[in-house]
Formats: C-alpha cells, structure tokens, sequence
C-alpha cells in the first residue's frame, strides 16, 4: 500500500528580504553559466542614492551590496550576461547618449573595464561589439573581449539567442479573450474577483497567478500572487499588501524551481518550488 503522505501536495513557504532602497530594477543573467544562473541583480535606488545587489535566490544569500565609485546616480544598466554587469553611465538628463561602459563581475561585485566614451551594441556572452560616436560622422564599431574590454581582431560577434531561464508571466488585460476564464477560475479558487489585468504563468505543472482585487471592505485595490498544482490544490496564496502598481523592471520572475516577486518597494519575495 502507498504511502498516503507521499501524494499531499507541498504547500510554498514565501520567503522576503528586504534592502536598504527601493528595488528598480531586476536583472538576470541571459547568457548563464553554471556559477551565475541562479545569480539576481537588483538595482537599488531613490532620489539620492544609487546600489547594486548580487543576490542567490536559491540560498537567499546577498553575495555583496555596494556603490561604485566609477558610477554616479545617472549610471544605469544595460544587462547581465555570462557574468558580467554592463552599466552605461549618463551625463545627466540632458544628455541621453551614453558617455561611458562599465562592467562588473557579477560574482564578486568587483570592477571589471570601464571604457570611455563607448557605448554597447551587442555581445555573445564571449565577444562584445561597441561604438565610439564620432561629430557629424558614423560611429566606430569596436570588437572586444567582454571579460576584460580589450579590442580584439576577430569578427564582430552576432546577436546570441537562448531559451531564456527566467521569465516574465504573460499579461492578459481585460480585453483579452482569455481574461474572463481565467478570472472565473481565480474567483472560483479564491473567491475574490480579480480587476484589471491578470499576469499568468506555467512551471514544472504549476499555475502562476499574479491579480488584483479588492478585499473585504476595502477601498483600494491588493494584490495577489496565487500559486495551484495540476489537481487545481492551492500551493500559496498570499496578498501584497500594495494598491499602487510598480515602477519596477521585470517585478515578477520565474525560472523552473523559483519564483521572485517584488512585494513592497525595498522588499523581496523567493518562492521555491518543490523538485521532482
């Protein structure tokens, strides 16, 4: 006779971690190796201050937190591929080229290459192609290393395409024809009735739902991240305790065993899902 215990499903325990300033943006590596695939780094920022977080989701460890002295607030990211950190640093707001590319090692949290007056165009994780604007001229391609910004004598890398390993869940707004569906059946689970749009997503035979509504009572909207398992048995539902809509980039993630979602401002959450 089977062990009846084995067949319950394994109700997610949240995780949250909080930081010193809000989270704006999330970046993940594209082009991933072994070391950096479960690697996150957050763009912390407010009206002063800018850092950034190098974050394992599977451990929850922060593998370092700082300022760059090379950055100021007018430095933003580019990217985060095969371990390295691209940054593009801005003159300020009236002067949207990019002035100068610098890079990070996403492991470390060490200073890689900055490069004056460069700005990136593309790269395939191993290469990195760049531009030098010129006056009244077209600008200068450029061929490097991107481990360590040196020009080399190859071919100008191609654009590198990947499945990507996270990703973001689908927004179905409330024209979609799918909307009313999947509404009824977030009502029918939940019992609350979902506004505005509705992001959803599919891993390892769970449902991922991410809505707003109003709770009992209230006034202004929640939201709600909703998390189901192939029999439709409720694995987490949990309420963000946030009406206003976030500015952030890439807010909720997934990869095949996690996922991450931005629940208040300066605050984290990591949900691990269970492995086969």
């Amino acid at each position: 006779m089977k062990d009846l215990t084995l067949l319950r499903p394994i109700l997610l325990t949240p995780q949250h971690f909080s930081f010193s300033l809000p989270v704006w943006r999330i970046l993940y590596d594209t082009l991933p190796n072994e070391k950096t695939s479960l690697l996150l780094i957050f763009e912390l920022r407010d009206k002063n201050q800018l850092k950034w977080v190098a974050f394992d989701c599977e451990t929850g460890a922060v593998c370092w937190e700082h300022s760059f002295p090379e950055t100021t607030w007018w430095t933003s990211a580019i990217g985060f591929y095969s371990g390295i950190l691209l940054l593009h640093e801005y003159a300020g707001s009236e002067q949207p080229a990019p002035k100068k590319l610098i890079a990070i090692e996403a492991l470390t949290g060490r200073l890689a290459w900055v490069l004056e007056g460069c700005k990136f165009e593309h790269t395939d994780g191993t290469n990195l192609q760049t531009s030098r604007m010129r006056p009244e001229s077209a600008p200068i391609l450029e061929n490097r290393a991107l481990s360590t910004g040196e020009i080399i004598d190859l071919p100008f890398p191609s654009a590198q395409t990947m499945p990507p390993q996270w990703r973001a869940p689908v927004t179905y707004e409330e024209t979609n024809p799918y909307y009313v569906t999947i509404a009824q059946f977030i009502e029918k689970i939940t019992g609350n009735i979902p506004k505005k749009a509705i992001n959803y997503g599919e891993i390892s035979g769970h449902l991922l739902f991410f809505y707003y509504f109003y709770p009992t009572n209230a006034v202004s909207l929640s939201r709600s991240i909703l998390v189901v398992n192939s029999t439709k048995t409720v694995l987490l539902h949990e309420t963000i305790l946030s009406d206003v809509e976030s500015a952030v980039f890439g807010d909720y993630l997934y990869d095949n065993h996690h996922i991450v979602l931005l629940k208040k401002v300066d605050e984290i959450t990591v949900i691990k899902l269970p492995r086969p």
